[in-house]
């Protein structure tokens, strides 16, 4: 509209006078205070749903592609692709899940050797509790290359079945949730913990213990407090 105004040395009123029969007529689109011409909102349309269903057909084990992912490669202005999203997810032709972007109703898609691959990464983590083995190692063990094992990892992850505790240890959340209900419990005898009760209480080495601890105090179950934790 400033570029208008400027262009035309009109009145910002005029040009509103200009245009109010285009718009009803759908020929230009207002997105904020800019106008698109509709044969371009059209074409980002096709580019962004063929962008979308490009990404399920070679990433498949993924379920959406990332939102500024989406953007940078459809090289369009930040209003104009929010705009022009909403549309599409209104019209029912993309839809949002979170951070990502997906054709509606569209899954992630597995091979029999990856469905039986993520039921052995989840069962290996849920068999282990507290005490996990390496990523590493339950990859290895796995039927099916390690860049799709790592696609399977991250749609555990995503899905919260799994918890990445730090860099070497992941979690399968059963274990966490008993992490956490035995906190509780012991909070009813002392709203203190030090490492040592922590490893006896558990049943785990330091090698866990610490990375634990640290995820609670990051969930602000305990607060650090010295050498001890405070449960909250």
């Amino acid at each position: 509209m400033a570029a208008l105004i400027a262009e035309t040395g009109w009145t910002r009123e005029r040009i509103e006078g200009q245009l109010a029969p285009l718009l009803p007529r759908k020929k230009l689109l207002r997105m904020g205070d800019l106008l698109v011409h509709s044969f371009s909102v059209n074409a980002l349309r096709e580019v962004l749903v063929g962008l979308v269903a490009r990404f399920h057909q070679h990433n498949p084990l993924v379920a959406g592609i990332n939102r500024e992912q989406l953007r940078e490669q459809a090289k369009a202005r930040d209003e104009i692709f929010a705009a022009v999203l909403d549309l599409l997810v209104t019209g029912k032709k993309l839809e949002i899940a979170g951070d990502l972007v997906r054709l509606p109703g569209r899954n992630v898609v597995m091979e029999d050797d990856e469905a039986e691959s993520k039921a052995k990464i989840e069962a290996a983590f849920a068999r282990a509790g507290l005490s996990v083995p390496a990523l590493s190692e339950v990859l290895a063990g796995l039927k099916i290359d390690r860049v799709r094992a790592q696609k399977i990892v991250t749609l555990l992850l995503r899905d919260k079945v799994l918890t990445k505790v730090s860099d070497e240890m992941v979690f399968h959340r059963s274990a966490l949730e008993e992490l956490r209900r035995r906190i509780g419990m012991y909070k009813a005898k002392s709203t203190k913990l030090d490492v040592a009760k922590f490893k006896e209480l558990m049943g785990v080495s330091r090698k866990y213990a610490i990375p634990l601890l640290e995820y609670l105090d990051r969930e602000r179950v305990t607060k650090r407090s010295g050498d001890a934790r405070e449960i909250l």
